[in-house]
């Protein structure tokens, strides 16, 4: 008696063709119920038993849950930092954005790793001007993250730029505090002073260096460097005169009566540069 072939029982070919559609039914149900993160990709044979099933494609499962990230816009005035920058030293600013239109929420710079300030959004923009002891000698990174406050956002950070802090020299560091100050022969400070008086004062008080107190003796306090090899806080020696070298032809010095302790170019003729160490004489 020939076989018949019953289509509702289990295990059979229409079954096995009602299985995927099952699967896909199931599957969106349970996206539904989970605020559609899951995506139901179209059916694909299993190698081992050749049935087909339903499967899940994880890139679009993460596509469907990452938040898309804000457009931001990032400026740095200056990438280079002295201690005589004042206000003139570098600013950092961002703006963010999204489909066109500025965000709210916070900012945060970031240097070297570490949050150093925070401030609100305003308009989508955030500027930030740190302070010369934030920064560390050397090469510094730096960057801005943006926290949106819609929820619908990812955080988002700007590029990373790089930014040079110049230690610059303490003895010209002094010498500048002292512009201004009265020339009296034979002076040595602190509110007065004589040229050489001037110089064994800030080496002193700069780098804990006792000098000489003639300017003769000053002469071979260090070694003699070129006029193209000078750096600042070189002493600078001519014959009855030294003064301190600061950079860019110019020098600060204890004239005499007329102009006191003065910053003005070099006017001595053939001068000679003098590197001084912090050891004492």
């Amino acid at each position: 008696m020939p076989t018949t072939h019953d289509p509702a029982r289990p295990g059979t070919a229409a079954e096995a063709a009602r299985r995927p559609r099952k699967a896909i039914i199931a599957l969106a149900v349970a996206g539904a119920l989970t605020g559609g993160g899951l995506i139901a990709a179209a059916p694909h044979a299993s190698a081992a038993t050749g049935a087909t099933t339903a499967g899940v494609s994880s890139v679009a499962v993460h596509a469907a849950t990452s938040k898309p990230k804000p457009k931001t816009y990032f400026k740095a005035t200056k990438h280079t930092v002295s201690r005589s920058s004042g206000k003139h030293r570098p600013a950092f600013s961002m703006k963010a954005t999204h489909a066109g239109k500025a965000i709210s929420g916070r900012a945060k710079l970031v240097m070297n790793g570490k949050v150093v300030a925070t401030r609100k959004l305003h308009s989508g923009k955030a500027t930030f001007k740190p302070y010369w002891s934030t920064y560390k000698a050397g090469k510094n990174r730096v960057r801005i993250v943006v926290d949106p406050a819609s929820t619908k956002l990812a955080n988002k950070s700007s590029r990373t730029t790089g930014v040079t802090k110049k230690t610059g020299s303490p003895v010209v560091a002094v010498a500048k505090t002292k512009v201004g100050a009265r020339y009296v022969s034979g002076a040595t400070g602190p509110s007065s002073f004589d040229c050489s008086g001037f110089t064994s004062y800030v080496y002193k008080k700069a780098i804990g260096k006792t000098m000489p107190r003639t300017s003769s003796a000053q002469k071979h306090v260090g070694k003699r460097v070129s006029r193209s090899h000078a750096k600042p806080g070189d002493l600078i020696w001519s014959p009855g005169h030294v003064a301190i070298y600061i950079g860019n032809g110019k020098q600060i010095d204890a004239g005499n009566p007329r102009v006191g302790v003065v910053k003005r170019h070099i006017w001595q003729s053939n001068p000679v540069f003098i590197r001084v160490s912090s050891k004492a004489v």
